[in-house]
């Protein structure tokens, strides 16, 4: 603390690091004594109490400047703004219109023609005429603003700040010496230092008395500690600090500008004056910013040399550049290239080491700074800044296999601090009054250190702390109150009344999450394997969090902030085509980042596994208003691309950029919480999300990029037809199919949901062209689930089940690899469970079965036949091949129906679904011959060795244990009652992708070929074949048959008749078997992809950069995932490229920025836009 006695000295606040980053003190005029160049404040100070010198309170005043071309500002900005004032002036122009339309309407009935003087009535018409241009002219010119370009005011010189003010982009031009601004006048004011917050409270809340600094890792009393394996990294931190700390006095900086400076301006002030004000104020920390190409280079250059020169000084000028001159995320993601931190990493890891350490201590200290933020003493946006270095460096540390020792000794290793006596024993005070510094003797002694958290802890607690900080991220606390206050930021769960916010707030939620985000993505850099087993530390910290309201609060603010959003307002939603929306950016990252919470599988640890207390709490809501607001906020956000699917604007589904994440919510509450899927599945929402998980599946189901998305939707019916009011619910008529998209339109539909849904189904399985052949048992197993209840099946529905019993009955595609036939029993027992539980009630489903009599009796001699004779066809063709000289291509592995007609074909395809024959003809299931390169691209460089995963000419639905992350899907128990399934013997095979293949590892006539193709034999098929649910369907049709007479089953529907005599017959020999529950069971490798999905989904927000999205992870190593870039679309109205469609950019962005009804958040007519 500086103090004179004899003359007001004004000084900028000093910065208190846990390492003190040295302020500039200029000379002193001669009137004062000189000070001592090598005074400095020590590592670990605080500051004391001082005597206070009463001061005049000095009163601002607003004063009544304005800029001389204010009106021609504001003339300009009115001609090319669109906003509410030309919305209404529209509305009014209209209601004139309508009401001088219906007076005339009136006039004519009213009041009879013959009253009205011919010479006048024509007059009067040409009246009229003009009256009604009047309107029309004014609805024009309201207009107008629509079509006219942006009007930046370029010709006219704004400072920055003037222009910011304004909602006017940055200055393409940049500032020039002879610019000549108009501001307003600037008075110099010199407050005293004594009257200031800073002095008049001792830190009782900052680092020194609980927290750990990690700057304290060196040498005390040659007990050292160093957070860094590497010789000269900050290890010597603290000694360059406390004994050989130079003098920044007239010393050249790095920038290689002089440090002298007005009295009262920091460092970096000096260093990077403001062009954009001429007259700074003395005393108050003065605006620097990247605001030119100038200070953008200078900037530049800071970080070559981040690279260039080794073992900065941790007291160097230089570190404060990184918290004082950037303003924006894009100044720092543009400016620091992935180049320069690699750079940095590979050749100066110390230099990067001091950068973080600085950066941390920096936010440390503002986060206890009683003042903070204050735009002056601790400003705002030195937080941010920290924050915004620390998200673009992380990645490129993750993504270094070589520095995870240092990375988990640096981040998560054991420090040490200076305790709070030791601090003040070690203050050092400067008094007028005194000839000299009076300092009291350094002590390091052991006793003067403590333990503190390692430097992630703190890190994640600070930022967590943040997200609640007063006046930051929350409305301002009244004074004598903590700055950290846990309130919810949205009503809903848990909270009644929402916290006032403002853009602002919302923004700086936004960067913290961001570097939370980045700091849990370490996920990322592992393969889905090792990253349920060896987990995330930060992740770890976080989940297991025993401080209850943290976890509430946080876990609440992130529910309730995802699920209040609403993408369908008055305003029109199409504004994120040009430019993100601010509050769709703050939702995508609360919904992301609680989904990361709840999906990590926490790695145990000495045998026991840690509760994942976010996971806890939400398992434990339990209030039905809790769940319908849930419900609510989940179908406002799915429902919008259904409703936006017949609008007039092509590609504006701007509410499912986050559609898959709201699934992957929905299905995590389900599986976490019994209560909710209760109230989901009891209550007639459970129709609306079978509609909404159907479509998305259906829509995505073609898309190579949303395949685990279709997944996803799969096992996330599967889980809901677990319970039996699922199939019972499933059971209403279904009434609304002219309102669904076209995308799930069944044309002349009639039935209900389980009609529906076996209709979806069956399109899921017939039109993905094999893409989706790992879900096929789930499909399966929804169905399998819901039959033992279904009732009334339509014809249609019927039908489609006794077609994919024809197709998976065929001998191409039993034969095509050794689980197939998993897939045939699966159904054949879910049409046994119609007919054993529902026989009376599913006639139509009877005469179907009666219809395929001959498909049904050939698959009971197809070992003896048909199979051993597709297996010696086989066999032919190969030899055939061979002595051709013709190597055997994957092709030719492939058969396909019209080989089974005609041997004479010479090369087969390979045997899927869509090669079976129907009854009227073929439909596509299965792999096509691009799937093997579709499949190639979801591989994963990262993934299993050889020796765990064989490649095949032939993939099977249900492959080996070391699938890559896409395929790594949740197992299948194989259907059996609960009881029956408790007590199934350890060692038992499960109906799963995963042990289909280790089930059969026992027949030594079966499996791979040399040439790795699969080679079914006579033995393999009599191993399972004996064993296929067939005596259900012969019975029906032995005992039904008999009792119609033959012409009934001629036709191709049933008369009322038949149908009549089909439900009076009683069926004998064939009871019902106990219902069959197809359960869904998570593994390590299952795990692994389901994470992966989540952290793609998560990438792909963030890979396209723009306004509020800065591409993370863009250019990093991703070992959890594939990236494959596509090729850019070509320009739309809605998608402008070039100058031609700037026309069609501005409208757009403009449009959507119309709020009709003035909803908070609305971009105001002044608002920053994206310049067309």
């Amino acid at each position: 603390v500086f103090k004179r006695n004899d003359s007001a000295l004004t000084l900028t606040p000093y910065i208190d690091l846990d390492f003190v980053t040295p302020t500039s003190i200029p000379s002193i005029p001669n009137t004062a004594p000189k000070m001592s160049s090598s005074v400095s404040r020590s590592a670990v100070t605080t500051p004391v109490r001082s005597t206070p010198q009463k001061t005049a309170a000095v009163v601002d005043s607003p004063g009544t400047w304005r800029h001389p071309r204010l009106n021609e500002i504001t003339r300009r900005r009115n001609a090319t703004t669109f906003s509410e004032k030309n919305v209404r002036k529209i509305a009014y122009n209209i209601a004139f219109l309508l009401g001088l339309w219906l007076s005339q309407v009136v006039a004519r009935s009213y009041v009879p023609t013959s009253w009205v003087n011919p010479s006048l009535r024509s007059y009067l018409g040409w009246a009229y005429y003009a009256i009604q241009l009047f309107p029309l002219v004014n609805i024009g010119m309201a207009m107008l603003p629509l079509f006219r370009p942006a009007d930046d005011l370029a010709d006219i010189p704004l400072t920055p700040a003037q222009r910011k003010l304004l909602g006017l982009p940055p200055s393409a031009t940049a500032a020039t010496p002879d610019a000549v601004y108009s501001t307003p006048p600037r008075y110099s004011r010199t407050p005293s230092l004594a009257g200031s917050p800073a002095s008049n409270r001792s830190f009782s809340g900052s680092p020194l008395s609980g927290r750990g600094s990690p700057a304290l890792g060196s040498s005390f009393n040659g007990q050292s500690y160093s957070p860094s394996p590497l010789n000269g990294s900050p290890s010597k931190f603290s000694a360059s600090l406390n004994s050989n700390r130079r003098s920044s006095f007239s010393s050249s900086t790095n920038f290689g500008a002089s440090t002298n400076s007005n009295l009262g301006a920091s460092t970096a002030s000096s260093l990077f004056p403001d062009p954009g004000t001429p007259s700074p104020s003395t005393g108050k920390r003065t605006s620097v910013g990247l605001n030119n190409n100038d200070s953008k280079l200078v900037f530049k250059k800071g970080i070559f040399r981040l690279s260039e020169e080794r073992h900065i000084p941790a007291d160097d000028p230089y570190w404060t550049s990184f918290w004082e001159l950037p303003e924006s995320s894009e100044d720092i993601f543009s400016l620091f290239a992935p180049a320069d931190i690699r750079r940095t990493r590979d050749k100066a890891l110390e230099n990067l080491e001091t950068l973080i350490l600085a950066i941390t201590s920096r936010l440390f200290i503002l986060r206890h700074h009683p003042s903070f933020p204050d735009p002056e003493i601790a400003p705002e946006r030195d937080a941010l800044n920290c924050i915004r270095v620390l998200t673009r460096i992380l990645p490129f540390i993750y993504e270094a296999d070589n520095l995870q020792q240092w990375e988990e000794t640096f981040f998560w290793g054991a420090r040490r601090k200076r305790t709070r006596q030791s601090a003040i024993a070690n203050e050092v005070l400067f008094d007028g009054a005194q000839d000299g510094p009076r300092s009291p003797k350094p002590r390091n002694d052991p006793e003067d250190f403590e333990d503190a958290k390692p430097l992630a802890e703190e890190l994640i607690d600070t930022l967590v702390d943040l997200l609640f900080f007063s006046d930051l991220t929350l409305p301002k606390q009244p004074n004598g109150r903590s700055k950290v206050t846990y309130a919810i930021w949205q009503s809903g769960v848990g909270c009644n009344t929402a916290v006032t916010t403002t853009k602002e707030f919302e923004s700086n939620r936004s960067e913290i999450l961001r570097l939370l985000m980045t700091m849990t993505s370490q996920s990322m850099y592992m393969s889905p394997n090792a990253l349920p087993q060896k987990g995330v530390r930060a992740l770890t910290h976080i989940c297991t969090c025993p401080d209850k309201q943290v976890v509430l609060s946080v876990l609440c603010s992130l529910l309730n902030t995802t699920l209040k959003y609403n993408p369908a307002t008055w305003r029109v939603p199409y504004n994120t085509l040009v430019f993100k929306d601010e509050k769709q950016i703050l939702v995508t990252y609360t919904l992301q980042l609680l989904l990361v919470f709840l999906l990590y599988p926490i790695p145990e640890q000495d045998g026991t596994t840690p509760k994942n207390f976010y996971r806890h709490f939400l398992g434990r809501l339990h209030r039905p208003q809790d769940f319908q607001f849930i419900v609510d906020g989940m179908t406002r956000i799915l429902n919008q691309p259904l409703q936006e699917k017949s609008s007039y604007i092509p590609s504006g589904q701007t509410g499912a950029k986050f559609a898959p994440e709201i699934i992957m919510l929905f299905w995590e509450i389900t599986q976490c919480n019994k209560r909710f899927r209760s109230f989901i599945i009891d209550t007639e929402r459970l129709t609306d999300f079978l509609v909404l998980t159907l479509f998305y599946a259906l829509e995505y189901k073609n898309d190579p990029s949303k395949q685990g998305v279709v997944r996803m939707c799969a096992f996330l019916l599967q889980t809901l037809s677990v319970e039996k009011n699922f199939g019972t619910n499933l059971n209403r008529t279904f009434g609304r199919q002219e309102s669904l998209p076209l995308t799930i339109r069944i044309p002349g539909f009639s039935g209900t949901y389980a009609d529906f849904l076996i209709h979806s189904i069956y399109n899921l399985i017939t039109t993905s062209q094999g893409r989706l052949n790992a879900i096929y048992p789930a499909l399966l197993a929804v169905i399998n689930n819901i039959a033992p209840y279904l009732e009334g099946l339509s014809p249609a529905s019927a039908s489609k089940l006794m077609q994919l019993f024809s197709s998976m009955s065929s001998p191409s595609f039993l034969l095509a690899n050794d689980s197939n036939h998993d897939l045939l029993r699966s159904l054949m027992e879910s049409i046994n469970a119609v007919v054993e539980h529902q026989y009376q009630k599913n006639p139509e489903l009877i005469f179907s079965i009666l219809r395929n009599k001959k498909r049904i009796e050939a698959l009971r001699t197809f070992t003896l036949e048909s199979g051993q004779e597709e297996i010696e066809r086989r066999n032919r063709r190969r030899k055939e091949a061979a002595a051709s000289g013709d190597g055997l291509e994957p092709s030719s592995v492939r058969s396909s129906v019209e080989s089974l007609r005609s041997p004479t074909t010479s090369q087969a395809r390979q045997p899927t679904l869509s090669d079976v024959p129907e009854e009227d003809g073929t439909f596509a299931i299965g792999d096509d011959d691009d799937d093997s390169d579709d499949d190639d691209d979801d591989e994963d460089d990262h993934r299993p060795t050889p020796a765990q995963s064989t490649t095949s000419e032939n993939p099977s639905v249900t492959s080996s244990q070391a699938e890559f992350a896409e395929d790594a899907v949740p197992t299948q128990l194989r259907g059996m009652s609960e009881k029956a399934r408790g007590k199934m013997p350890a060692g038992v095979p499960n109906f799963s992708r995963q042990n289909s293949t280790t089930s059969l590892g026992g027949y030594s006539t079966s499996g791979q070929s040399q040439a790795g193709a699969f080679e079914p034999s006579a033995q393999w098929i009599e191993s399972w074949l004996p064993e296929l649910p067939l005596h259900t369907m012969l019975t029906v049709i032995q005992q039904v048959s008999a009792l119609l007479p033959r012409q009934a089953l001629a036709g191709e529907s049933a008369n009322r008749e038949t149908l009549q005599k089909i439900q009076e017959i009683r069926l004998v020999g064939v009871d019902p078997t106990p219902p069959r529950v197809h359960s869904f069971e998570w593994s390590q490798l299952s795990l692994g992809w389901y994470e992966s999905l989540l952290w793609g989904f998560v990438f792909t927000s963030e890979i396209q950069v723009s306004k509020g999205t800065v591409g993370i992870w863009n250019g990093t190593a991703i070992k959890l995932f594939r990236v494959q870039e596509t090729a850019p679309q070509g320009p739309s109205l809605t998608s402008p490229r070039g100058a031609v469609d700037a026309v069609g950019s501005n409208i757009v962005s403009r449009i959507g920025a119309m709020n009709l009804r003035g909803a908070p958040g609305s971009a105001a007519p002044g608002a920053p836009q994206r310049p067309s």
